[in-house]
């Protein structure tokens, strides 16, 4: 098999070099026949079914040839020509042919030196090829974080990744590279030869499509349901960098979510989604539950029977003072109206300060309601539309979303407790609330929004192009959940 790319070998004249170098490289091996992606993949009829069985063609090849070309220096001829070798290893295909290739100890380079006459560079190349290149050579070539060495060493045995890490080590080494395209999930197909089952080539797939249907056919634990509850850095980013906001690898998260279809424009179908509607109508009022404590039994108490008492001892020391006619005049009833009167209108006096006690604290069980609110609203704000009153029962998320900030507090109880903080105190979150709300008519621009929880009583603050309309709770990791929005 010939491994090239089509940076070096763009004309019919250098297809012809493939070719020559394909026969000397058979003759040599003792095999009869050669394979050479430009001929053999056949046209766009066939191009679906070729796709399909490279991977077969790679696997069943007796040896693989690497041929490069391009200008060499001339202290360079007879060596590794690394810069070249660097090119070539750009392509996709790279990956399965290297990984899957029998003689994985015996791969030849073949060199094309563009600084020389055409009938001469076939000659030098076919004269002094560069034999028994090791794989581990081509670890050193790119610069991939080590992806590729952790690849070889699963595929030589010594050391064994799970079906997840190879999945993931292996897309993002493959999204790493770029190819002459010859269909939009070319990704998924080169990934597909590492693994047991391979669906059918689509050449009318997208890129997310075909991986979806490669991770539904294997069983790669649940890759595609932990993707989904990944938040790529960057608004713009591409879905295939396998990177989370929170740098979160995909074993981190605990899917609880089951993909059980594949929609158009690049959307698919959940099973087992817990989801909440968000109201952006308007404030409603939360039903929240405390628990009886003494004191709060007694301020009730007290709140209650204060108007009957009031109006007893008024009543009492109005008979004493002034009895009714054929009544003579007593002092039975003044000292307990006094004493009633006293008592009720002490606690009239401190009504506001009891009813107060009676309503703060701390809140056993809420009404759970998702509220929308488009900008940014301090959070004193929110809870007194919500509560009618700021008793401090809000507060900020700590880590729900990018724009979230958080601190180390020192508590009563415990210190260094980590604490959430007003996202306006980041000095960058600041300039991006002021310039959403200068741009804030502008279609597909991000804008921002605040959340409100009234179940575990926090706000969030985050930016999103269109308001959303539910919240999916998807998965979990570190003692979070992962939730949709």
């Amino acid at each position: 098999m010939v491994s090239y790319t089509g940076q070096h070998f763009k004309t019919d004249e250098d297809r012809m070099q493939l070719h020559a170098i394909g026969q000397h490289a058979a003759e040599m091996a003792g095999v009869r026949a050669y394979w050479l992606g430009c001929s053999c993949l056949g046209g766009k009829d066939e191009l679906e079914e070729n796709v399909w069985r490279i991977n077969d063609v790679i696997r069943g090849a007796f040896r693989l040839v690497i041929a490069v070309g391009g200008p060499v220096e001339p202290r360079m001829k007879g060596q590794l020509p690394v810069s070249l070798l660097g090119e070539w290893g750009r392509r996709v295909w790279i990956l399965p042919e290297l990984l899957l290739t029998q003689a994985k100890e015996d791969i030849r380079v073949y060199t094309i030196d563009r600084n020389v006459y055409y009938d001469q560079q076939i000659q030098d190349c076919l004269a002094r090829p560069l034999e028994q290149v090791d794989l581990r050579l081509f670890t050193q070539l790119w610069q991939d974080d080590g992806d590729f060495g952790q690849l070889v060493d699963h595929y030589e045995g010594s050391v064994i990744l799970s079906r997840l890490e190879l999945v993931s080590l292996a897309f993002r080494c493959l999204s790493a590279r770029h190819t002459t395209q010859y269909a939009r999930g070319d990704l998924s197909y080169a990934l597909m030869g590492l693994l047991r089952q391979r669906p059918y080539a689509r050449v009318s797939d997208s890129a997310f499509q075909a991986f979806a249907r490669l991770s539904l056919a294997n069983d790669s634990d649940l890759v595609l349901e932990r993707l989904v509850c990944m938040l790529p850095p960057s608004p713009y980013a591409s879905w295939d960098s396998l990177k989370d906001q929170w740098e979160a690898k995909l074993w981190d998260i605990n899917p609880k979510v089951q993909v059980c279809g594949i929609g158009d424009n690049d959307t698919i179908i959940l099973d087992g989604a817990r989801a909440a509607h968000i109201r952006w109508k308007s404030f409603k009022k939360v039903l929240l539950r405390n628990n009886d404590t003494m004191k709060r039994t007694l301020i009730r108490l007290a709140l209650t029977f204060v108007s009957p008492v009031f109006i007893i001892s008024v009543i009492l020391l109005a008979i004493t003072a002034n009895p009714p006619g054929g009544f003579p005049q007593s002092t039975f009833g003044k000292l307990p109206g006094a004493v009633l009167l006293a008592l009720a209108l002490c606690v009239l006096i401190a009504s506001p300060k009891l009813i107060n006690w009676l309503y703060i604290g701390k809140v056993w069980n809420a009404e759970p309601w998702f509220f929308g609110i488009e900008g940014y609203m301090p959070i004193e704000q929110i809870e007194k539309k919500l509560f009618g009153v700021n008793m401090n029962r809000l507060s900020w998320s700590a880590a729900s979303s990018p724009l979230s900030r958080h601190g180390v507090l020192a508590s009563k109880i415990h210190d260094n407790v980590c604490e959430g903080m007003d996202p306006k105190t980041d000095p960058d979150v600041l300039a991006r609330i002021e310039k959403t709300r200068a741009n804030s008519g502008a279609s597909g621009e991000e804008r921002i929004f605040t959340l409100v929880d009234t179940y575990t009583m926090t706000v969030t603050l985050f930016s999103a192009v269109k308001p959303p309309v539910a919240v999916i709770v998807c998965g979990e990791e570190g003692g979070m959940q992962r939730a949709l929005l």
